[in-house]
């Protein structure tokens, strides 16, 4: 559905006539009348408030249905950097007492799923293995030149 019908149908449902909702998004009621015809779309801030006043997601307002599957690049990401000293941020769904943002660790070995790392843990060197989905950011620590 183009964003242009999915606005009418969001509109409908809630009972918003055309310049009521305009004045909501702060847009004239042509430029609303525009949108819905799919002569023009809203830009990102006016999509932002239509979401939030449909109680939907950015993505279900563009009907945007596109998967990205990073996973096979992945693996070569971080083939590139074995056996550097690297600071990793994790998901909400991980939590380990002794890594975090903050704590530098080296990435020994790596395939499709998960990494292996090594730290150091009260001067014990310490391997742990990392499911890759858990991991939202990585910042490899530059090398002395």
């Amino acid at each position: 559905m183009a964003i242009g019908n999915k606005i009418v149908s969001l509109r409908k449902k809630y009972n918003y006539t055309q310049e009521k909702l305009a004045n909501k998004v702060g847009v004239s009621r042509q430029t609303l009348s525009n949108w819905e015809s799919d002569l023009t779309s809203p830009d990102l801030t006016q999509a932002k408030i239509l979401s939030e006043l449909f109680k939907i997601s950015l993505d279900e307002l563009c009907d945007n249905n596109l998967e990205i599957t990073c996973k096979d690049e992945s693996e070569s990401i971080f083939n590139d950097i074995l056996g550097k000293t690297i600071y990793l941020t994790f998901t909400d769904d991980y939590f380990d007492g002794n890594i975090n943002s903050e704590t530098p660790v080296k990435l020994i070995n790596c395939n499709e799923d998960f990494i292996k790392i090594e730290c150091t843990n009260n001067k014990k060197s310490v391997s742990k293995l990392i499911d890759i989905n858990l991991i939202d950011a990585l910042r490899v620590v530059e090398e002395d030149l």
